[in-house]
C-alpha cells in the first residue's frame, strides 16, 4: 500500500501516462533520488502495475494506468487515502482492535476517524477524494442496474463531495438532487456541483445524520456509509432517513455484501478495516434486512451490479 501511494504521491505514473521513461528521467520529474527510484519502479513492477523494457525504460501496465491522476477508473487517490497517517497509524494497532473490538483512532489520535478528517481538512478533501474513486468505480455498474426515472428528488446521505449523486443527474436531466454531509466537506462538494455545471439541480447541505437528515426528497441514497458504523448508529441514521423521506419515498443502500461462502474477495478485508478505522462492519443481506425493519423500513429486493457492490431497495414498512 506504502509503496504505490508514495509513487503516486510523487508522480510515478502520471509521468510514465506520457510513456516509458528511464528511471533517471522519473526521478528528475519527481526530483527524487535516482538510485531510490530505480528501487521502488522495480518493487512496483513486481506488483504487475509496470513493466520494465529490454531497454531499461519502465511504462505502465493496464493495472497501472487506473493510478493516474484523473483518468476514467483511476484508484491513485483511494491509495494516498488509505496510506495516510490516520489509516496507517490505526492499522499499527490492528491487535489491539481483535482485542478490544473497538476502532484505534479515538485511541490513537484522540478523535474518531472523521472528526480526525474535519479538523485535518487536507487529509480530509484528500479522503473525499478516494470516496470519489469508488463512487465512480460502482456508479457505471449502479447506473446499468437500476432505474431512477421516476424519483423527483434524490438525496446523497453522507454524499461527500457529491460525486455519485451528480454522476446520476448527469445520466436524469429532470432529476434534481441534493449531498447532505459534514460541513468540513461542504467547499469541495459545491465546487464539484458548480464544475459539473448542476448549480440549478444540486445543493450541499450541512447536516449530521445521526441528528437529522434534510427533508425533501423522494429516493435517499446511502453508499457505502452504513458499514462504517455499529448496528445502533446504522438504526439512527436510517431513522433519520426515515423520518425526512417523502411520502411514496425510497432508499437505496450501496454496499458490499458478505457471501455465506469463505473466499477470496474484497468484502472480507475491508470488513477488517471497518474494526479498526471506524468500528462498524461489512454485513450478510439477513442483517441488512434486520437493520432496515428496525428503522421502520422492509427490505423490498437485492440488486446485484457488475461491480463487487450491491444495491438494497427498502421502502418505508
Amino acid at each position: 500500500m506504502q509503496s504505490v501511494a508514495a509513487a503516486a504521491r510523487l508522480g510515478f505514473f502520471d509521468a510514465l501516462g506520457e510513456g516509458p521513461r528511464t528511471p533517471e528521467d522519473v526521478a528528475a520529474r519527481a526530483l527524487a533520488d535516482v538510485g531510490a527510484t530505480a528501487r521502488l519502479l522495480r518493487g512496483l513492477a513486481s506488483l504487475g502495475l509496470l513493466e520494465r523494457q529490454a531497454d531499461g525504460h519502465y511504462g505502465l501496465t493496464e493495472a497501472g494506468q487506473r493510478l493516474r491522476t484523473g483518468v476514467p477508473g483511476t484508484f491513485r487517490d483511494a491509495f494516498v487515502a488509505e496510506a495516510d497517517p490516520l489509516h496507517w497509524q490505526s492499522w499499527e494497532h490492528l491487535a489491539d482492535a481483535v482485542r478490544t473490538g473497538k476502532p484505534r483512532p479515538i485511541e490513537v489520535f484522540g478523535v474518531p476517524a472523521f472528526e480526525w478528517y474535519a479538523k485535518n481538512p487536507d487529509h480530509g478533501e484528500q479522503f473525499g477524494r478516494a470516496m470519489q474513486n469508488f463512487s465512480r468505480f460502482a456508479v457505471g455498474a449502479l447506473l446499468e442496474a437500476y432505474d431512477f426515472s421516476d424519483a423527483r428528488t434524490i438525496m446523497d446521505v453522507g454524499g461527500g463531495n457529491g460525486s455519485l449523486v451528480l454522476a446520476i443527474l448527469e445520466n436524469y436531466p429532470g432529476l434534481k438532487g441534493k449531498v447532505a454531509d459534514l460541513p468540513y466537506i461542504q467547499d469541495a462538494a459545491n465546487a464539484a456541483i458548480r464544475t459539473a455545471g448542476a448549480a440549478d439541480r444540486c445543493v450541499f447541505e450541512a447536516t449530521d445524520f445521526f441528528r437529522s437528515v434534510p427533508g425533501g426528497a423522494d429516493l435517499h441514497v446511502l453508499k457505502s456509509i452504513l458499514h462504517d458504523w455499529t448496528d445502533e448508529e446504522c438504526v439512527g441514521i436510517l431513522t433519520s432517513c426515515r423520518k425526512a423521506l417523502e411520502p411514496g419515498g425510497r432508499l437505496v443502500i450501496v454496499e458490499l455484501l458478505v457471501p455465506s461462502e469463505i473466499r477470496p474477495d474484497l468484502v472480507m478485508l475491508m470488513d477488517l478495516n471497518m474494526l479498526v478505522m471506524t468500528g462498524g462492519r461489512e454485513r450478510t443481506e439477513e442483517e441488512f434486512g434486520r437493520l432496515l425493519s428496525r428503522a421502520g423500513f422492509r427490505l423490498s429486493r437485492v440488486i446485484p451490479t457488475k461491480s463487487p457492490f450491491f444495491l438494497l431497495e427498502a421502502r418505508p414498512a
